[in-house]
């Protein structure tokens, strides 16, 4: 009896490597796909929001003086006739922060927002708007269009939003400034980390963490909430220097951008516009 031996069905590796590069071909165009179609739904809401600071400065460092600067900041629309949400500390916050952590030694240093303006859409002019509240504990400021008319404007809806575990893929889109044009670009991240004190963040990596006051975003376009700074001195340091170099140790991580859930951005708006009507 003859026993014929057959070969195994073996594929190249030359076979095999062109599968998978096949394959990451298909990835890179699904994902290029995706960049392009979260740029046209996802910029809409995005707004410039165009200022004047007024900085005063006083006490041992600032040496008294005030002096103004022209600004800009991106902002996300958040109703429909004209209310906008920014980063407390892009609009003139910082300044108040720097002042309460250094306690005495900071003096009396403020930063005021004046002569507001709103750019929607293709707008280069703007059009005039009002600073209605602050949340400097929770890092949020609330723009309103001073006479929107009749107009009704794309926005975003926080309450239609989404909860995240450490490990998944964001995405976000930013403005660039207006030397080039406020070109929206996209930054994608991952969740590195869930914070539970002082509040539940969501801690991103990369480039998220210096896009503050913008919306993030889950890959199917589902908000998940917005990057915010903490600051742990909000009663000012104590004027023992040692004690201040301790405090500024860890400014890094409370300067980053830590992602607010977007649950806590609707509450914080509904005691916002709670404060304007009682006012």
């Amino acid at each position: 009896m003859i026993t014929v031996l057959r070969r195994p069905n073996i594929i190249s590796p030359a076979i095999i490597a062109c599968l998978f590069g096949v394959m990451a071909g298909m990835a890179r165009a699904d994902e290029a796909a995706e960049y392009r179609k979260f740029l046209q739904e996802e910029q809409s809401v995005l707004v410039t929001v165009k200022f004047v600071l007024k900085l005063k400065m006083g006490g041992m460092m600032g040496g008294g003086g005030e002096q103004e600067s022209e600004n800009e900041v991106t902002g996300i629309m958040i109703g429909e006739r004209g209310l906008v949400l920014c980063s407390n500390t892009q609009l003139g916050g910082m300044m108040a922060m720097f002042s309460r952590m250094m306690g005495p030694m900071g003096g009396n240093m403020s930063a005021t927002p004046t002569d507001l303006k709103v750019l929607v859409g293709d707008d280069t002019e703007g059009v005039d708007a009002e600073l209605i509240a602050r949340d400097t504990e929770l890092d949020l400021a609330w723009i309103r269009i001073s006479e929107p008319g009749d107009k009704m404007f794309e926005f975003l809806d926080f309450s239609k939003s989404a909860s995240i575990d450490v490990g998944q893929r964001v995405l976000l889109v930013r403005k660039m400034d207006k030397y080039f044009g406020r070109a929206p670009v996209v930054i994608e991240g991952r969740i590195a980390g869930v914070t539970v004190k002082p509040r539940k963040l969501y801690v991103p990596s990369g480039e998220l963490m210096a896009a503050l006051g913008l919306p993030v975003y889950l890959p199917n376009g589902t908000v998940v909430g917005v990057p915010i700074t903490q600051s742990s001195a909000e009663e000012g340091a104590d004027a023992n220097p040692m004690a201040m170099l301790s405090m500024m140790s860890g400014m890094q991580e409370q300067m980053s951008g830590l992602i607010l859930p977007a649950a806590e951005v609707v509450r914080a708006t509904e005691r916002a516009l709670s404060r304007e009507e009682d006012e």
